[in-house]
């Protein structure tokens, strides 16, 4: 990728919901009220028996307990700026339970944990958004244990910055805490003593709650019990799972439309698995409307090989399987990148023959546990600078570059080939539609490739294009027929191609006028995957403003605009214009 409440239930449904935990979920050996004349236990809720624990990153389930381990997943910030702390990025169940609320409860878990060895859970009222280069912080809370201290940390989804807490307590080997949400408070228990409390500022008003853990790296800790409790006879709790969907079709969706009118080209949107798995609006747009999807993130080397001999597979499973599930196919991002790397990577001081030894198993790794399930990937994204192209061939000084020199990507191309020798493998880049000296590096490159009989199918051209004006300028998008000659060089090498980023970012004042040219951008560049079968992939780079890469860094209640549904999911001019195109052939 390119650099860049309130709640209100009426009183019959919760009184229906009291009537559903009382009956399948008052805690074991509880006497009825009516029978003992004493009132009746509060419902509780396991959150360990009976749900998925299997397919989260990090943990191992064996009966009635989960083991998490520590996997240091982090964010790096855009550039590698090894002066620019990590974000971290720990795991969260997005296969297994959510909890449903009304009105006060607590959250209650037992664990086991490694003396001096952090270890706990994030407890979730609205999940992040993860972007490119950052996460956006939900509403949650933190409980983190350490020699004797529970370190609390409580986002209110503004902000990254949460207000923290730190409380003593004595205790060794198996520890109980508890947390419970009650009166506009957040108060920590461990052993059944109230160690303190905080403020809560409606971490969970939207009724749910979604479980994350994290420990510190290498380490883990085991879970043996984990519940959930209503708190007074005006709250209520429950339990979902979450599952893979499969979404109604439409006849007149934008990949049944190709499907009828332009058999050659799939219809394509970069995908992130927790709105996937989460959010019904963005689901059912993604599995109605695209043929295609792209893990946003979730394949990047930081986000799936957090460790050294770590793999994190769970988020990119659920994408595959979202896929699987709803008629899709899949095209695998990004396998070796100069960004997104994690720090055990670029401050490992590897040697050159160690560097190219870790790509190998990586690619290999990666494309293996996907072989016959990810139709094609990026094997290569980015590998070009955006000056100075008569220096080192015109290739990022990345550290597979420093290692290898160009011949990394060779080792790559080859190793996802023998790994898979069905997918089709492609280089990503962006800024090579017009006729300048990148699409020429991007064009050399290429035939000094073929020269060597690497195997490279496709090019992706990620096409972020810019319209309007603001105090930096006026920004005009490459033509289409500027694009197509572009395009028509590396056809003519037999390569086939892909539009693989689309987005069209409006800059300055809004107007209709704004809108209406960048809708007919999309359809000028949908004419011209249209006309050339060549093109494999009309895909951009996700579908709503909700989630969108063109979010400004850290402005947390912004939204980008360059997308062709809005941040309510309303398509835009430019959905409309697309549908137009394809209704014919």
């Amino acid at each position: 990728m390119m650099p860049r409440s309130k709640r209100s239930f009426k009183l019959g449904a919760a009184s229906l919901l009291l009537l559903q935990l009382q009956l399948v979920s008052v805690m074991p050996g509880a006497a009825s009220a009516e029978a003992a004349d004493v009132p009746l236990a509060p419902a509780t809720v396991d959150l360990i028996r009976g749900h998925d624990w299997t397919r989260f990153s990090g943990a191992t389930a064996a009966g009635d307990e989960v083991t998490v381990t520590g996997i240091g997943r982090a964010i790096i910030p855009w550039g590698n700026d090894l002066s620019q702390p990590t974000v971290s990025n720990p795991p969260i169940n997005l296969r297994g339970p959510v909890l449903n609320i009304l009105g006060d409860f607590s959250v209650s878990f037992q664990m086991a944990s490694s003396p001096g060895k952090s270890a706990g859970l994030q407890l979730y009222g609205t999940l992040p958004v993860i972007q490119d280069e950052w996460r956006q912080e939900g509403k949650a809370v933190s409980v983190m244990l350490k020699n004797g201290k529970l370190s609390a940390a409580v986002y209110n989804g503004s902000s990254a910055v949460p207000k923290k807490a730190a409380f003593n307590y004595t205790s060794a080997g198996t520890i109980d805490v508890r947390l419970l949400v009650k009166s506009g408070k957040l108060a920590f228990y461990v052993n059944q003593v109230k160690v303190g409390e905080m403020a809560d500022p409606g971490v969970f008003a939207d009724g749910k709650v979604y479980f994350g853990a994290d420990a510190d790296v290498g380490s883990s800790f085991t879970l043996k019990s984990l519940t959930a409790q209503a708190e007074g006879s005006a709250s209520a709790v429950t339990v979902s799972d979450l599952g893979i969907a499969a979404v109604p079709q439409s006849a007149d969706s934008l990949r049944a439309l190709a499907r009828t009118n332009v058999p050659h080209l799939s219809i394509g949107t970069a995908a992130a698995v927790i709105p996937t798995m989460t959010d019904s609006a963005y689901r059912s747009i993604l599995g109605r409307e695209f043929s295609i999807l792209t893990p946003e993130n979730d394949m990047k080397f930081q986000f799936i090989h957090p460790q050294r001999n770590v793999y994190a597979f769970a988020e990119g499973d659920s994408l595959v399987e979202f896929a699987e599930r709803n008629g899709m196919a899949v095209h695998g991002h990004a396998l070796v990148w100069s960004e997104a790397n994690p720090r055990w990577l670029t401050q490992g001081n590897y040697s050159a023959a160690e560097l190219q030894a870790i790509m190998e198993e990586h690619v290999k790794t990666v494309v293996g546990r996907y072989k016959g399930r990810i139709k094609e990937w990026d094997v290569i994204n980015e590998p070009l600078k955006d000056e100075k192209f008569n220096v080192n061939l015109g290739l990022r000084d990345s550290i597979w570059f420093k290692a290898m020199g160009e011949k990394f990507l060779d080792i790559a191309l080859r190793a996802a080939h023998e790994a898979d020798p069905d997918a089709r493998l492609y280089i990503n880049e962006y800024g090579c539609e017009a006729e300048d000296d990148k699409a020429d590096a991007l064009f050399t490159l290429v035939q000094r490739l073929q020269s060597r009989g690497v195997p490279l199918h496709g090019i992706g051209f990620q096409v972020h294009e810019d319209i309007g004006k603001d105090s930096d300028g006026t920004y005009d998008p490459v033509s289409a027929s500027e694009f197509k000659r572009t395009v028509k060089r590396f056809t003519d090498l037999g390569l086939e191609v892909r539009v693989s980023e689309l987005d069209v970012n409006m800059h300055g004042k809004v107007t209709d006028t704004l809108r209406s040219k960048q809708a007919e951008y999309f359809k000028s560049i949908l004419a011209l995957t249209k006309a050339n079968n060549r093109f494999t992939s009309y895909a951009m780079w996700g579908f709503t403003d909700r989630y969108s890469s063109l979010q400004p860094e850290g402005k947390y209640n912004e939204f980008g605009n360059g997308l062709i549904y809005d941040e309510h999911y309303t398509p835009k001019l430019p959905y409309h214009k697309i549908k137009e195109a394809l209704q014919s052939s």
